[in-house]
């Protein structure tokens, strides 16, 4: 059995690394104490949420996890009698998703070393594709979104969650930025608040316009499922606090823009 101990400092070390080092949270230390359970605390409402909306039950599914991190969509699913399968191109997430694999007997194969846009698994294979927090950090959209389809079954779904760069807000930098303006302009925010400022080069400023334009060319029903504006990110009763929520919610009324944008794909027959 792996030592537990072991697991845990992989993920304060690779947390520490992300939130201290790359975004300059304030509060990672408990951000990092949470991932030490995040098995239980992290990413389960949105699959409660996948089941509760489309009625759906994941056991005996085969499923791929697009992104997989350090695990714990994969350990959660798992849990719920799925045959879980995951990709991931960052090594230290991976190291982890391997160590938590013996843990909870998933075959060490079935997590593998990749990227979105060349995923290895052959066509209609999966009853179900879950790719949340990824596209925004991948290197064309476009093909991600057709290898997912792809590796769907006629019929499979697939579920995408990731943010509208549309809003004025930033949910790795916990941070009001109006990330529809240019990206030096975002940067010089970053630089007066004291934050790391190179992280942001990593972000692909997607939108619901522009990956709706994507599913129309694809074989899929596409459903966007709208939430709640979610602005009670934005701490605190200041004056300053209340004008960016007012902003925030004008452009979701005006503009239909949420903060994050959540789709499900059912891949349909070739017409």
């Amino acid at each position: 059995m792996i030592n537990k101990k072991k697991i845990d400092d992989l993920l304060a070390d690779y947390y520490k690394e992300y939130y201290k080092n790359q975004l300059g949270l304030p509060d990672y230390k408990d951000r990092v104490k949470l991932r030490l359970n995040e098995d239980n605390n992290c990413h389960i409402r949105y699959i409660n949420w996948i089941e509760e909306w489309l009625n759906y039950d994941f056991s005996n599914k085969k499923i791929l996890v697009v992104g997989c991190g350090t695990g714990s969509e994969l350990i959660n699913l798992k849990e719920r009698g799925a045959n879980v399968f995951g990709i991931e191109p960052n090594k230290d997430a991976l190291d982890i998703c391997h160590l938590k694999a013996k843990e909870h007997s998933i075959p060490e194969d079935n997590i593998i070393s990749g990227f979105s846009e060349s995923i290895l698994f052959k066509n209609n294979e999966f009853d179900f594709i879950y790719c949340f927090t990824v596209l925004e950090h991948v290197n064309d959209v476009n093909l991600s979104v057709k290898e997912m389809v792809r590796c769907a079954k006629v019929g499979g779904k697939i579920f995408i969650g990731t943010p509208d760069y549309r809003q004025l807000y930033e949910g790795h930098y916990k941070l009001p930025l109006p990330m529809f303006l240019p990206v030096w302009f975002n940067k010089i925010i970053l630089a007066f608040l004291g934050r790391p400022t190179g992280f942001i080069d990593t972000i692909n400023k997607v939108n619901s316009r522009g990956l709706y334009k994507i599913f129309k060319t694809l074989p899929v029903d596409s459903m966007r499922v709208y939430k709640s504006i979610q602005n009670d990110k934005i701490k605190g009763k200041s004056k300053l606090s209340s004008f960016i929520k007012f902003l925030q919610n004008l452009i979701f009324n005006v503009f239909g823009v949420q903060l994050n944008q959540i789709w499900v794909l059912h891949k349909t027959p070739n017409s």
